[in-house]
C-alpha cells in the first residue's frame, strides 16, 4: 500500500470564503458516494479502494498546487510593483530604455530557470488583476491550474476586457456532470468562446491574412522534410478529411502501412502526380499500391454546423467545423452561401440543443440508424473523449443480443473508449436526461451527454451583432489603471 497524503483538506471556499467552487463541490459529492457505496457494501479493503484513496491524494495534491501557483501570481505582482518603483528612481531627464516589465522578467528568470516567455506569460496575468479577476479568483481557491489560466490569458488577448470576465467563467465551468473539464474539452470551449466574443475583429483579421496564404517546407535530420500550408479553414479541413478517408480505405483493402505512413504518402503522390500512382516505387518502400482502391475516391466534404440564428444574420455565435475546431459566424455564412454548397437540416431541441429523436429498430444498425446516433452524440460518449462521432465505433450499450439494436441503446464510441468498456475497466449504464454514466476502476463517476449543437448561442458574444460607437472627436479617454496594453 503506498503512502497516503493524510494532512489537511484543501480548502472549499473561494477568495471571498462565500460560496464553494465548483471542483470542491463535485469532490464532496465523489466522496459521499463513495462513503455511501462503501456502507452498503461493508466489506474489507479492496484494490478498488486502494485506488480511489491513492487518486483522493492526486486530486488534493492537484488543488494544492494550484494554491501554490496563485501565491506564485501574487508574488508576481509584487515584484513588478518592486521593480516599477526602483525604475522610476532611476528616470532622469531621458527615458529608461527598458520597462518594469522587462526587469521583473529578467529578475525571476535568473533566480529561478523558468523561460522568459513562461514568466511573461505569469506577469501578464499578474498585472491585470481586474481584467482577469475570475482567473485569479479561481487560482486562489485552487479550481483552476496556471496552465490553463495562462492558456486563457494568451487566447484572449485582443478582446475587450469587459467581456473577459464572463468568457473565462464559461470556459472553466465544470463539465456536465459536475466533474472537472477534460483538457480537450476546456480547449474547445476557450476557441469556441473567443470566436463568439470576437467575431468581428477576428472576421477583419481572417479577412487580412488571407493574402498571407503560403505553402513552405524545411529538411529536417535524417533525410526527412516538413512542408506547411497555409490556407482557409476550410480547405485544410477538406484537405485532411480527404486524405484521410484515402488512408483509411488502403488500409481496409489491405496496406500494411500507417495511418499515418499512408496520410503522408498519399497527400505527397497527390501533391507531385495530381493522382495515386499506379505502381512502381513510392520512395517509401515495398508496400502494395493502393490506386485501384483510390481511383474513385469521392471528393472532400466539409461539414459545418450553422445554427438558423447564425445563418440569418441574428446571432455572431462561432460555429463548428466538427471535429477540427470553430469559425467566425461571417466565415460560416461565407461557407454555407458558396457554389456548390449543400444544405441538410439537423432538428435539434430548442431548449436543450439535442438532436431529436427517431422512431426506428431493425436487427441490425442501418446507415439512417448511425448517422442518426453520431447526429445526436456530436463526438465520443467516453467521459472527457471529445473525438468527432464520425471516426467513433457505433457501440452498443448493453451488448447484443441482450441489449437490442435499437438507436436508444446505440452510442458512439472512439475505439480507446470503446476497448475500456468492452474489457470491463469501466463500468457503463444508462442514466436519465439521456446521460450515460461511467464507474472507473477507482469508484469515480462521470456522467456524459449527448452534444448541445445550440451550445455557442448561449455563450457571452452570441447575442445580435453590436454597432460600433462613432469615432470620438472630443478629448481622448482615460486610460485604463490596468498597465499597457490592458
Amino acid at each position: 500500500m503506498p503512502f497516503l497524503d493524510t494532512g489537511r483538506p484543501a480548502p472549499d471556499a473561494t477568495a471571498g470564503g462565500s460560496t464553494l467552487n465548483p471542483r470542491v463541490v463535485w469532490l464532496l459529492g465523489q466522496a459521499k458516494a463513495r462513503a455511501e457505496r462503501a456502507q452498503a457494501s461493508s466489506t474489507t479493503v479492496s484494490l478498488d479502494d486502494e485506488a480511489d484513496a491513492v487518486l483522493s491524494q492526486i486530486e488534493r495534491l492537484e488543488v494544492r498546487k494550484a494554491l501554490l501557483e496563485g501565491r506564485i501570481v501574487d508574488a508576481y505582482a509584487a515584484l513588478h510593483s518592486i521593480e516599477e518603483q526602483a525604475l522610476a528612481r532611476l528616470t532622469t531627464s531621458s527615458p529608461v530604455p527598458i520597462t518594469s516589465e522587462q526587469v521583473a522578467v529578467q529578475e525571476i528568470t535568473c533566480a529561478t530557470g523558468v523561460g522568459a516567455t513562461e514568466v511573461a506569460r505569469r506577469l501578464e496575468l499578474a498585472l491585470a488583476p481586474r481584467r482577469h479577476r475570475v482567473l485569479r479568483e479561481r487560482l486562489r481557491s485552487g479550481a483552476v491550474s496556471l496552465q490553463r489560466a495562462l492558456r486563457i490569458v494568451v487566447e484572449t488577448r485582443a478582446l475587450d476586457d469587459d467581456v473577459v470576465p464572463d468568457l473565462e467563467a464559461t470556459v472553466l465551468a465544470p463539465a456536465p456532470d459536475g466533474s472537472v473539464a477534460s483538457q480537450r474539452l476546456f480547449a474547445t470551449r476557450l476557441q469556441r468562446c473567443v470566436r463568439s466574443a470576437d467575431s468581428r475583429a477576428a472576421e477583419e483579421r481572417r479577412r487580412s491574412s488571407a493574402v498571407r496564404r503560403t505553402a513552405y517546407g524545411r529538411i529536417v535530420e535524417d533525410g526527412m522534410g516538413t512542408f506547411t500550408v497555409v490556407a482557409p479553414a476550410e480547405r485544410v479541413v477538406g484537405v485532411l478529411d480527404r486524405v484521410d478517408a484515402l488512408a483509411r480505405a488502403a488500409r481496409a483493402a489491405g496496406d500494411d502501412r500507417s495511418l499515418d505512413q499512408l496520410r503522408s504518402d498519399l497527400l505527397c503522390d497527390l501533391a507531385l502526380f495530381g493522382v495515386v500512382p499506379s505502381g512502381g516505387d513510392l520512395g517509401v518502400g515495398d508496400g502494395p499500391t493502393c490506386s485501384g482502391v483510390l481511383s474513385d475516391a469521392a471528393p472532400a466534404t466539409v461539414r459545418i454546423v450553422v445554427p438558423f440564428e447564425v445563418a440569418v444574420g441574428l446571432s455572431d455565435a462561432a460555429c463548428e467545423l466538427p471535429g477540427h475546431g470553430w469559425v467566425t459566424a461571417a466565415h460560416a455564412r461565407q461557407i454555407m452561401t458558396a457554389p456548390g454548397s449543400v444544405w441538410q437540416r439537423l432538428a435539434v431541441d430548442v431548449d436543450t440543443g439535442r438532436t431529436l429523436e427517431l422512431s426506428t429498430d431493425c436487427y441490425t444498425p442501418t446507415r439512417e440508424m448511425v448517422e442518426h446516433v453520431r447526429a445526436v452524440d456530436g463526438v465520443c460518449r467516453g467521459p472527457g473523449c471529445q473525438v468527432t462521432a464520425d471516426r467513433c465505433d457505433v457501440d452498443h450499450l448493453v451488448p447484443w443480443p441482450v441489449g437490442a439494436t435499437h438507436i436508444s441503446n446505440v452510442d458512439s464510441l472512439s475505439r480507446g473508449c470503446h476497448n475500456g468498456k468492452t474489457a470491463r475497466v469501466w463500468q457503463v449504464r444508462r442514466v436519465d436526461d439521456d446521460g450515460i454514466s461511467w464507474t472507473s476502476p477507482a469508484g469515480r463517476d462521470y456522467i456524459t451527454y449527448p452534444k448541445d449543437w445550440r451550445e455557442a448561442l448561449r455563450d457571452p458574444g452570441s447575442g445580435p451583432p453590436h454597432r460600433r460607437p462613432a469615432p470620438r472627436t472630443g478629448p481622448a479617454p482615460r486610460p485604463r489603471d490596468d498597465p499597457p496594453p490592458f
